[in-house]
């Protein structure tokens, strides 16, 4: 993406920051101001520092990966990317940007094309893996905890939850042991959408797709080879995902939150993830602050509740945003050295 777009998207977030921070300081700005202004520095620093540690942790994942499909690679370069990719997933509606720069990015650092993309669908693979198996351990635990009450719309964002990630992984499965189903993809699927004009040149799409989908099989059939690898990195992927829903407790401490505890909290933060999923929107913006309100409503009192929101809302997307932009604007690779 050239420098200029780049920056752009960092005004309108910033724009979007603020648009934010006017929502949720209109209606009782003085008390929400108040209880900001006594944010504890220190655990604030922990809880962005965990935000990073669990993007540094997919990147070591995707370090593993890279090391089997391509020797000579660099992993300052690795955390590097990794850092850029909240941008890019942050600025597209459900993160479909975030794979498409890592592919991008590891070419540009020496990857050849197919492996890049061979080791970002094994990530893929192994991270949604790690959130099904997460998710499900956080539903268990609030059997017994019963911090979020079942409803409606809890009820509701579970069930598309896991419907939409086993649907997802159920895909990626039939793409690469279905040659069927991959035929059916190739001929019909993209027949259909060049019968509508959306795909415009049938025969070279077709090609593209079917180095895609070799490069997918290849991808998956090595993570089966190597299967104490791939328990390995499906466990770090799972304590990246940990680290960052956990970022809701230091996250607590630094507004002295004291009346939920530490489980009871990691859970609403799981929980707030997989409501914020049922709205697609680049960063799931508004849906994650709307979910965060909605659950947190009734445990706190409301100023709280929004400084608490705002808060977490800055260091688990806008700080790694941010981040991530400022790198890529000043992101030198292999191809432009």
């Amino acid at each position: 993406m050239h420098k200029k777009k780049i920056k752009l998207y960092l005004v309108f977030v910033f724009c979007l920051f603020v648009f934010v921070l006017y929502f949720t300081l209109k209606d009782n700005f003085k008390d929400i101001v108040s209880t900001l202004a006594g944010v504890n520095i220190v655990y604030l620093f922990i809880a962005i520092m965990i935000v990073f540690i669990s993007k540094l942790l997919i990147g070591i994942i995707i370090y593993y990966l890279s090391k089997k499909e391509y020797k000579e690679i660099d992993i300052k370069k690795i955390f590097k990317i990794e850092l850029i990719y909240p941008f890019f997933a942050g600025i597209t509606p459900g993160s479909i940007g975030g794979e498409s720069s890592e592919i991008i990015y590891l070419k540009q650092s020496g990857v050849p094309y197919g492996k890049a993309s061979s080791t970002v669908i094994q990530k893929y693979i192994i991270y949604q893996i790690a959130l099904i198996v997460v998710n499900f351990v956080v539903v268990i635990l609030n059997l017994f905890t019963n911090i979020i009450p079942s409803n409606g719309l809890v009820n509701t964002a579970v069930i598309l939850n896991f419907l939409f990630n086993s649907l997802l992984l159920g895909t990626l499965y039939l793409l690469t042991y279905n040659k069927k189903f991959n035929h059916f993809i190739m001929n019909k699927g993209l027949y259909f959408l060049y019968k509508i004009r959306i795909v415009k040149d049938l025969e070279k799409t077709k090609n593209k797709l079917d180095s895609y989908l070799n490069n997918f099989e290849d991808g998956a059939t090595k993570l089966k080879s190597d299967k104490k690898l791939f328990v390995k990195l499906i466990l770090m992927c799972m304590m990246s995902l940990v680290f960052l829903i956990g970022a809701i407790i230091p996250v607590g401490w630094s507004l002295n939150i004291s009346g939920i505890n530490v489980l009871n909290l990691f859970i609403l933060g799981a929980f707030v993830k997989m409501i914020s999923l049922l709205i697609v929107t680049p960063g799931n913006s508004g849906a994650s602050e709307y979910a965060f309100i909605y659950l947190f409503t009734g445990l706190l009192a409301s100023e709280d509740i929004m400084a608490y929101m705002l808060i977490w809302r800055v260091v688990t997307y806008y700080i790694p945003l941010t981040v991530g932009g400022i790198l890529a604007m000043t992101w030198r690779g292999d191809d432009n050295e």
